[in-house]
C-alpha cells in the first residue's frame, strides 16, 4: 500500500513494567468514558467497568486477604463478569486460573488444588456441583448470574435459588458478585507495581507434547501479546461505537487475548457470548456496528450457513482472524463475496499459535492476507523451521516450527519446582519453544501449516501429512469437511479419511473418486485405503477437530 497504514497499535501507549489490569487502563484514560461493553441489549460504560473492577479488588484483599502470588480460580464462561474478576485479581498481583466451565467437579477439583487455588468464582448454574469440594475445602466462592449486566439495576438480580440452597444446606457461606460491587461501589485500592514479569494466568493447556500441562504466562508475555497483535490490525473508527463479538472462551489464551484483552485495550464496545452461537452473533451484528470478530472455522462455517448471514449488517465489519484449524480456500473465497457484496472488502485472515507461545504467534496482517497460509510471525516474534537435528531449513522445506520472543511462557507450572519447564536452551543460550508443529515458509516470510508433528503417518518410511490429503478433498464438492488419520491394518499403517458429505449420493462412486484424485496428485502412500463416511467430525472443546480420538495406535 502506498499510503500510510494507520495500525491499532497506534493507540497504544509504551510498553512499561505493567500489569495487564495497568496497561488497560493507561490505554483508555485518553478515550474518555465510552460505552465499554453491552450484554443482552444494555449498555455499559467504562467508569462502570472501572468501578466495578475496583469494588471487586477491594472485596478481594479486605475480605479474603488475598496478595501478590496468591491462586484464584475462574469458573466461568466468556461474559464481562469473567473478564472484569480477571482485572481485579491482576491488579493485585493474583495469579488467575482460568478453568474450563463445563469441566466435571471431579476435574474442578484436581486443577485447584494442583494449582493451589485459594478460591472460586463460578457461575451460579454451573457450580453446583462443585458444593462438596468448596464445602471440604472451605472455599470462598463467588456466585455470578448470566442476568447481572443484562438489566438497568443490576444490584437487584439474584444468584440462581437452586444452587444457594444448595449452599445454604452444606453450611457454605457465599458471595453474590453483585453484592460485592454494591458493597464496595465507589472504593478503590492499591495495587501491585512493577508486575510485569509476574505470572498472570494459569492456562490449563495441552502441552506441545499432548500432555495435560498448566502453562504459566506473565503479564509482559500477554501485553506484548496486545501490542503485536494491534500492529497488524487497524483500530476503531468510533471509540465506544465499532464493536468487537467476543465468544472465544477465556479458559484458552488465544480467547482471553483476541476476544478480551486486544478489544479492550483498544477502547471497541465488547459485545460478550458465552459461546459463537449463529443466531445470537447476527443478532448483534443487526444492532450494534460490529467491525471485528473471533472464531474457529467450524463458527465461520456455521455462521455462513445462517439464513439471515447475507445482508446490510456485514458492511462495517473491517477485521476477522481465525485459528485452531484449517479452513478450505473455496470457503474463504464464498464467505468473502458475501461480505464484498454488502460493502466489506474484510476476509477471514488465519493465524497460528499455541498457548506457550501467548497463544497468537503467527497471523495474516489484514491488509496483506495470503489466502491458504498462517501469515507471518508477530512483530519481534522469531519463527524457524528446524530439522530432526535443531538445524534451520531453508525456504520451501518442511520442518518443525520453533519460536522465541517476549510472548513465551515462563513454563510449565510443577509440583517440584522447573523439571521439563518446555523451554529448550540452544547452545548460544537462547530460548525457545518447539511447537511439535510442521510448517514451510515461503519467500516473503509467511508460513504454511502442514500439520501437528505426532499426525504424520510414516508408511514404508515415508512421512505423509494428513493436511495434504484434506486440502486436496476441498476440490471435491460432495465433502463437506474430512479428516486424515493413522489406521492399522495386519499391524502396519494405512491413511484412513473420515468423510462428512456436504450432499446425498453413491458412496461407492465418491469411495472412487477420492482414490483416483489422490492417486494422480500425491504419493501413492498417501492413497487412503480406508475411506469412512460419518455425520460429523468429533471435535475439542474448543471445536478443534479431535484427530486424536479417530487415530488408531499401532501394536507395540
Amino acid at each position: 500500500m502506498s499510503e500510510k497504514i494507520i495500525r491499532a497499535f497506534d493507540l497504544l501507549k509504551e510498553l512499561k513494567d505493567y500489569s495487564v489490569y495497568e496497561y488497560f487502563r493507561i490505554n483508555t484514560e485518553d478515550l474518555g468514558d465510552y460505552f465499554a461493553f453491552q450484554h443482552k441489549g444494555t449498555d455499559h460504560k467504562k467508569s462502570e467497568t472501572v468501578n466495578d473492577i475496583e469494588a471487586l479488588a477491594c472485596f478481594f484483599r479486605n475480605d479474603l486477604g488475598l496478595k501478590a502470588n496468591d491462586v484464584f480460580s475462574i469458573f466461568l464462561p466468556t461474559s464481562a463478569e469473567s473478564i472484569l474478576t480477571f482485572f481485579a485479581l491482576n491488579k493485585l498481583g493474583v495469579i488467575v486460573n482460568f478453568i474450563h466451565p463445563l469441566l466435571p467437579p471431579d476435574n474442578v477439583r484436581e486443577i485447584m488444588e494442583f494449582t493451589k487455588s485459594k478460591g472460586i468464582v463460578a457461575l451460579d448454574r454451573l457450580a453446583k456441583g462443585l458444593v462438596p469440594f468448596i464445602a471440604e475445602k472451605e472455599l470462598p466462592c463467588i456466585l455470578c448470574s448470566t442476568d447481572t449486566y443484562a438489566v438497568s439495576d443490576k444490584f437487584s438480580v439474584k444468584p440462581l435459588k437452586e444452587t444457594t440452597d444448595l449452599f445454604v444446606s452444606a453450611e457454605i457461606s457465599y458471595e453474590a458478585y453483585n453484592g460485592i460491587i454494591e458493597r464496595y461501589s465507589g472504593q478503590t485500592t492499591e495495587s501491585f507495581k512493577n508486575n510485569s514479569k509476574g505470572i498472570a494466568v494459569y492456562m490449563n493447556g495441552g502441552g506441545t507434547t499432548g500432555k495435560s500441562r498448566t502453562i504459566k504466562l506473565s503479564n509482559e508475555a500477554l501485553n506484548n501479546v496486545v501490542c503485536k497483535c494491534c500492529q497488524i490490525n487497524r483500530p476503531p473508527e468510533e471509540i465506544g461505537v465499532d464493536t468487537e463479538i467476543a465468544s472465544m472462551p477465556y479458559f484458552h489464551a488465544f480467547g482471553l487475548c483476541a476476544s478480551g484483552l486486544i478489544g479492550m485495550m483498544k477502547g471497541m464496545k465488547m459485545a460478550f457470548l458465552p459461546q459463537f452461537e449463529a443466531d445470537a452473533v447476527l443478532k448483534i451484528m443487526k444492532k450494534e456496528k460490529v467491525t471485528e470478530f473471533n472464531a474457529v472455522p467450524n463458527g465461520y462455517k456455521k455462521l455462513f450457513e445462517h439464513p439471515d448471514f447475507d445482508g446490510p449488517h456485514l458492511k462495517n465489519i473491517k477485521a476477522l482472524f481465525c485459528g485452531a484449524d484449517d479452513i478450505r480456500p473455496d470457503f474463504l473465497e464464498k464467505f468473502r463475496n458475501v461480505l464484498k457484496k454488502n460493502g466489506s472488502d474484510a476476509t477471514i485472515c488465519q493465524g497460528y499459535g499455541l498457548t506457550e507461545c501467548g497463544a497468537i504467534c503467527c497471523v495474516n496482517p489484514v491488509w496483506a492476507n495470503k489466502d491458504g497460509s498462517i501469515g507471518t510471525p508477530l512483530p519481534g516474534n522469531v519463527f524457524e523451521i528446524w530439522d530432526e537435528n535443531d538445524n534451520e531449513l531453508p525456504i520451501g522445506e518442511i520442518g518443525e516450527i520453533v519460536m522465541r520472543g517476549n510472548t513465551m511462557m515462563e513454563g510449565y507450572l510443577t509440583e517440584d519446582g522447573p523439571v521439563d519447564s518446555g523451554i529448550y536452551v540452544a547452545e548460544d543460550g537462547t530460548r525457545w519453544v518447539k511447537t511439535g508443529d510442521l510448517a514451510y515458509r515461503d519467500e516473503d516470510n509467511y508460513y504454511y501449516f502442514v500439520g501437528r508433528k505426532k499426525r504424520v503417518i510414516i508408511i514404508s518410511g515415508f512421512n505423509v501429512y494428513p493436511g495434504d490429503i484434506e486440502r486436496l478433498m476441498t476440490e471435491l464438492p460432495f465433502i463437506k469437511e474430512c479428516c486424515a488419520v493413522q489406521g492399522v491394518v495386519d499391524g502396519k499403517p494405512i491413511v484412513r479419511l473420515y468423510t462428512v458429505l456436504g450432499e446425498s449420493g453413491n458412496e461407492e462412486e465418491y469411495k472412487q473418486q477420492i482414490i483416483n484424485l489422490c492417486s494422480q496428485r500425491l504419493s501413492k502412500y498417501s492413497v487412503p485405503r480406508d475411506i469412512r463416511f460419518i455425520d460429523a467430525l468429533p471435535r475439542t472443546r474448543v471445536q478443534k477437530v479431535d484427530f486424536m480420538s479417530l487415530t488408531e495406535e499401532l501394536p507395540k
